[in-house]
């Protein structure tokens, strides 16, 4: 291996043998290889689901819940342009309006319909 020279006949025979060898054990590791890939996606797949339900989970114990609707719709006012602001933009803006709002989720919907303050603004 660490030479020009023409190997011997003998020798030609125990490099072949050893060739033949390393392939087979490379394929071996080709496999193994394969199988661990299989189980580290399925690990992987597992995980997505538990930290997906895990964090379903833990936003039914949000304290946003348990927010009280009047405080809610107080804190919604203040994420809305002042008249000023409103006045001095050109055009209806979507995204600063209180329709964003009701696209949140339910609760937040009937907040934001059920607070007069969000929609007494007329642009």
């Amino acid at each position: 291996l660490n030479s020009n020279e023409v190997p011997l006949e003998s020798d030609c025979n125990t490099v072949e043998s050893m060739v033949s060898r390393i392939a087979a054990r490379l394929v071996s590791l080709d496999d193994e290889i394969s199988f661990h890939r299989d189980q580290l996606k399925q690990l992987e797949e597992e995980r997505t689901i538990a930290a997906t339900y895990r964090a379903r989970n833990q936003a039914v114990l949000s304290p946003l819940r348990r927010t009280p609707h009047e405080v809610l719709g107080e804190i919604f006012s203040w994420t809305l342009p002042s008249i000023h602001e409103a006045a001095q933009e050109e055009g209806f803006n979507a995204s600063d309006s209180p329709w964003v709002l009701t696209h949140v989720s339910s609760q937040w919907r009937v907040v934001a319909l059920s607070t007069p303050s969000l929609w007494s603004l007329i642009v």
